[in-house]
């Protein structure tokens, strides 16, 4: 799973927003917490879903099984958004 090409995060504060470069067509504001940026900076190096959650248990000092539904869902909203591939 990867990022789309096109698309970049860029910092405004304590959070990220996801901004379209070039010519793409991209109505709206996404704005991504600490979290979501570290799973999107996963995400542009094209990792899976179980290496992100394994890596940011790790990051987080949690259990895998305790931030996985979360990943899944940030990752639905990408999916949604058609922001990844």
């Amino acid at each position: 799973m990867k990022i789309k090409e096109g698309y970049r995060l860029r910092k405004v504060g304590s959070n990220s927003i996801v901004v379209a470069l070039g010519g793409i067509n991209f109505t709206g504001l996404i704005t991504v917490n600490e979290t979501g940026t570290y799973i999107w900076k996963m995400l542009e190096k094209g990792a899976e879903v179980e290496e992100i959650v394994d890596s940011l248990a790790k990051e987080c000092n949690v259990s895998a099984e305790d931030i996985k539904d979360e990943v899944l869902e940030f990752i639905e909203k990408l999916k949604g958004a058609d922001l990844v591939e």
